[in-house]
């Protein structure tokens, strides 16, 4: 090494790039909150402790709130890392949740008629006491998950794998319903993989035992689930010399249809293995807009797929609106996306027109593409316009391998996109999970209508995987864990044009015109 930086070959400042190999994992350098107090209408603030609050840990930021008792001013909640009360008009704070409470606190009811009576909302799910946060007990019933991703394997039954909200990576049987006997016994249908922030997961389906899964930013291993201490890390490594990798939040992974002992793996680079990812090969060069300082890292791959049609026919988004195609595994890249500036905040939906070119993709970003399985050159692309207070619907379909886009999403609500999915029978039917529900298509498009038969509404869904062999969708869901259904009846009515013509007038979403995105 020594050597190296002696003749040049390696600059000084590579040696601490080599070391410091997470590019924006996290800033350690938060420490606490401020509470200001206003008696004034707000004309002036004065701050309300001369101690430092400590309820923020490197992140309670992103979800911290403050509430007040309805009829004590002098009773202040406030939410973080951890949750804590004052008494005494916000000079001095104390926590009040124990140790059957989760840590991330992103919400808080209080009792108007009595403050003591607390509901709050945190990344364990729901708590409830009242006696101000000397006693809590548990309310997850219904469920009340928030997942990121799923999964399913080829198992009789087949299983679900999926990755929870600080809650870890969990997988279990398909067949299992909610049910709280299993306390009576002790045998949790579902087990867990990994800790921290459960991310993506791949199950290799030749033995259904060989799961790939992991936490946030990027940190997967690979596991025999059936083995004891057969964790393997998986993370890739730049080289010496080389800018660190950046980590998106939910770090994509994917294993090859075609052959399983191939895994792709996006950072802001895709890196591919030929080997179960006991080696990572670098198949790209950034694939994104390039750094962009913050307290997490930006610039990063969201999405990979793979034709299951034509081995090495990938495709990639990322969270600065790039797309990108690959006909040769990775070695060489076609830009997908116009790289035109991003929009200014909206209250509206923004207009992102269709064109025979590129697809102007504004920089959103890119929460799902997905490769056809029943035509090799076909794609679906959805953007998310969050960053940019945009909360319309994108999706995208192209018949020509991203050359020219179809806007598809005319009849959808203003609800942004989280995945789609493609009917595993019928390549007229998809499926489209926004932040308000599960939507179906029997027309690729063209119109849709809600699906939520014994499923709530409005609920996230981030998710969807389907088993083929049971003709089975499963939902992962935001706030309200798993949902599996058949599709049978769904595939049926397609077929049935005089059914279709009945249900799509009765039952139709018509979106409010003030909220539709006009593509003209």
């Amino acid at each position: 090494m020594k050597e190296m930086v002696a003749d040049g070959r390696v600059a000084p400042n590579a040696l601490w790039d080599y070391l410091d190999s997470d590019d924006g994992f996290q800033n350690t350098g938060i420490a606490g909150c401020e509470v200001y107090k206003s008696e004034d209408g707000g004309k002036s603030w004065k701050k309300s402790h001369d101690k430092p609050i400590n309820i923020f840990n490197t992140y309670g930021y992103y979800f911290a709130k403050i509430y007040t008792s309805a009829y004590n001013p002098d009773k202040i909640f406030i939410l973080g890392f951890y949750a804590q009360m004052s008494t005494d008009g916000g000079k001095t704070f104390k926590t009040i949740d124990q140790n059957n409470v989760h840590a991330d606190h992103h919400a808080l009811w209080v009792n108007p008629k009595k403050d003591s009576h607390l509901i709050n909302g945190n990344d364990g799910g729901a708590n409830i006491t009242y006696d101000n946060g000397q006693n809590w007990f548990k309310a997850n019933m219904p469920a009340v998950g928030q997942f990121y991703a799923i999964t399913v394997d080829d198992a009789k039954p087949y299983n679900v794998y999926g990755g929870l909200q600080d809650n870890g990576s969990w997988w279990g049987p398909s067949t299992h319903k909610e049910d709280i006997g299993w306390i009576d016994n002790g045998q949790y249908p579902y087990k867990g993989i990994n800790g921290g922030d459960g991310m993506q997961a791949q199950v290799d389906t030749r033995d259904n035992a060989t799961v790939y899964s992991g936490s946030q930013f990027g940190v997967y291993s690979r596991y025999n689930k059936n083995a004891r201490g057969s964790q393997k890390f998986i993370r890739p490594q730049h080289e010496l010399g080389e800018k660190p990798l950046r980590f998106n939040w939910q770090t994509p992974i994917l294993l090859s249809k075609h052959n399983q002992d191939v895994l792709f793996y996006g950072s802001n680079r895709l890196y591919r293995s030929l080997n179960k990812g006991d080696t990572m090969i670098a198949m790209s060069t950034d694939l994104t807009r390039g750094r962009v300082s913050g307290n997490v890292p930006y610039g990063t791959i969201t999405t990979i797929s793979e034709s299951p049609l034509r081995f090495g026919l990938i495709y990639t988004g990322t969270d600065d609106g790039n797309i990108h195609r690959s006909y040769d595994a990775g070695y060489t890249w076609e830009q997908l996306n116009q790289t035109a500036p991003p929009p200014p905040p909206v209250k509206k939906a923004a207009k992102l027109p269709a064109v025979s070119g590129k697809l102007v993709s504004n920089q959103l970003w890119v929460s799902r593409v997905t490769a056809s399985q029943h035509k090799e050159s076909r794609i679906y692309v959805s953007l998310n316009g969050y960053r940019f207070d945009n909360f319309a619907p994108y999706l995208y379909m192209s018949d020509d391998y991203g050359m020219s886009w179809k806007p598809i999403h005319k009849e959808l609500p203003h609800e942004p996109i989280n995945v789609v999915k493609e009917d595993p029978r019928d390549e007229n039917i998809i499926y489209v999970g926004t932040d308000g529900g599960l939507y179906v298509s029997f027309d690729k498009g063209e119109t849709y209508m809600i699906w939520n038969g014994g499923m709530p509404q409005s609920v996230p869904v981030h998710d969807i995987a389907i088993q083929p062999r049971e003709n089975e969708i499963v939902l992962g869901t935001h706030g309200r864990s798993l949902f599996v259904s058949k599709l049978d009846d769904i595939q049926a009515q397609r077929k049935d044009p005089e059914w279709i013509k009945k249900k799509m007038e009765k039952e139709k979403h018509k979106p409010d015109p003030s909220s539709t995105v006009d593509d003209k």
